[in-house]
């Protein structure tokens, strides 16, 4: 707070909040300080491309906002395409919303930059699961 005080426009001292408050389970006061961050930068680059994340995992760990933390994985993405955390989050969020699908898709793109990750290999084989026994859409159209 007291760097917040001496340099009120730094993007980074909202940041470093935003990662505190996330580490102390505050994930509205995160949400909070990572929308700050954004807010006081010029443009939307790479760099900025994990607070947009850690945005978006504030919102999601927040449950009712899942709509939100799509929108900024998906933001995020736009900024990198590369990020296994982005789009094992995004899967992770559309399971949370019983979209299996989704997240099916979103594993695998997760898998392809990185064949072997734990986490995502269990978490594809539950979403699979999941999907089975929630049974076929029907509004699916089969040719």
């Amino acid at each position: 707070m007291q760097a917040k005080t001496i340099c009120p426009s730094d993007p980074l001292v909202y940041n470093e909040l935003g990662v505190v408050a996330y580490n102390m389970k505050e994930y509205n006061k995160a949400a909070l300080w990572f929308e700050k961050t954004l807010a006081h930068i010029p443009s939307l680059s790479q760099l900025w491309e994990p607070t947009v994340v850690n945005l978006a995992h504030a919102c999601r760990k927040l449950k009712v906002m899942y709509h939100e933390a799509t929108s900024c994985y998906d933001r995020a993405l736009t900024l990198s395409t590369r990020s296994l955390i982005t789009y094992a989050g995004l899967a992770y969020t559309y399971l949370l919303q019983d979209n299996f699908t989704a997240a099916i898709t979103c594993h695998h793109d997760a898998l392809w930059l990185k064949l072997d990750d734990q986490f995502c290999t269990e978490m594809l084989s539950l979403a699979i699961i999941d999907e089975g026994r929630s049974g076929i859409d029907p509004k699916m159209e089969f040719r």
